[in-house]
This record gives structure tokens, sequence and C-alpha cells, in this order.
């Protein structure tokens, strides 16, 4: 499992946060089925990663297009922000969902995995990384999600 990335934030220095790690352990850890999971920011910036078959950077890029793009059609449905993005293939799920306004958390699963239960575990993950991305990228709107 990759821990916390290296990579530098805006001012140079290495992003570097145990509770978003911890968060991250503790949810691939929680059910099989679970291949990785990705912390970013909405612009693309991962923050921590646990994908052993996959590069953060690019991943995290892809993600922050995604997350663009399904705010864009939550936007149609006038029922309120993007909450979660659930793509499906042969092989498994990639699980999007915003953490706020700043982040994303990016889950990546087996076509066996229980979504139900993976939801559940998920939001309360979510719901731990909004601290660690507000001291990475400030805080959140008032009416985002979380």
């Amino acid at each position: 499992m990759t821990s916390i990335l290296d990579t530098p934030d805006l001012t140079g220095a290495p992003m570097s946060d145990p509770v978003a790690e911890r968060s991250l352990r503790s949810l691939v850890d929680s059910l099989p089925g679970i291949r990785g999971a990705l912390v970013a920011s909405v612009d693309g910036r991962p923050v921590a990663a646990a994908l052993p078959q996959h590069e953060a950077n690019s991943t995290a890029a892809i993600v922050a297009a995604s997350l663009g793009l399904g705010s864009r059609l939550a936007d149609l449905t006038g029922e309120g922000p993007l909450q979660e993005i659930v793509v499906r293939s042969g092989s498994g799920y990639v699980v999007i969902y915003a953490v706020a306004d700043r982040g994303v958390l990016t889950v990546l699963t087996t076509a066996s995995v229980n979504l139900a239960l993976l939801h559940l575990r998920a939001r309360d993950a979510r719901n731990d990384l909004v601290e660690p991305l507000e001291r990475h990228f400030g805080p959140s709107e008032p009416d985002a999600p979380s």
C-alpha cells in the first residue's frame, strides 16, 4: 500500500497528513474487494493514496476531471450538489465521493464488493477527511456537501 505521498503542495512542502493516511488505510482494510483508494484535491493534487496498481498523480487528475463533469451533471438535476459518482465495469467499480468542496475520495473495487456497505464505510471516511483537506487547501464553503 502506498502511504502519504511526497507530492509538494503549492508552498513546496511535501503533503503529509497522518489523519488522511489512517482514514484511507482503515477504509481499504475494512471491506473485502477494495483494490485501492485515493484522497486528492478537486484540482487533481493527490494527498494520500493506497493504489498498488495505479500512479497517484495521473489517477488524481482523471478523478478531478470526472468530478467536474459529475458536478455539471448533478447541476442538471437541480437537486443539490454532487455527492458521489459510481462507474461500473465488468471487473469492478470506481466510486468517487465529493469531500466538502475541497477534495475527493476515490475507491477502486472488484465486481464482488458489497456496494451498499462500501457506501456506508466510504461516507464515514469522507467525513474524517474534511479536516485534513481543509488544513491543506483552506476551509470549505458553508453549504458544501461533506
